[in-house]
């Protein structure tokens, strides 16, 4: 009886490890309390909103405005709003809308090109406000 137990307590663990190592989609209620007044220090890809890999950062106001310094230092000025499960970034400086789901595994939050599925940035670190002081 006891190696029994001790076999369902085994394979219990182990799909508890195995559940916890697959990435999980943010809601949209999520991303907003993780986005909101928050500046969010990114690590980009080649499939980024500026196609340049490098380190941005983005400024998410709690108002629905933006700012971006994009990893060429070139600041982009916007807003942002919650659809659905998803955040969509307009920018002036690009005038195209993108649209991201953030995808949760462990401590890393890789965002996601809702469009084709593709890594954009994976997140670093956030930042209560504005410490950047981005205008």
């Amino acid at each position: 009886m006891r190696s029994i137990r001790r076999i369902v307590i085994a394979v219990a663990a182990s799909f508890g490890l195995i559940g916890s190592a697959t990435a999980t989609e943010m809601i949209g209620t999520e991303i907003k309390e993780f986005v909101s007044g928050k500046t969010v220090y990114n690590e980009t890809t080649a499939a980024s909103v500026t196609g340049a890999q490098g380190h941005g950062i983005l400024y998410y106001a709690a108002d629905g405005s933006a700012l971006y310094k994009t990893p060429k230092g070139e600041l982009w000025h916007g807003n942002w709003e919650i659809k659905a499960d998803t955040i969509c970034l307009t920018f002036k400086e690009v005038g195209k809308r993108g649209c991201s789901k953030f995808d949760k595994q462990g401590d890393t939050i890789s965002i996601i090109d809702a469009e084709n599925g593709q890594v954009r940035a994976k997140v670093l670190k956030t930042a209560s406000g504005n410490p950047e002081n981005l205008k």
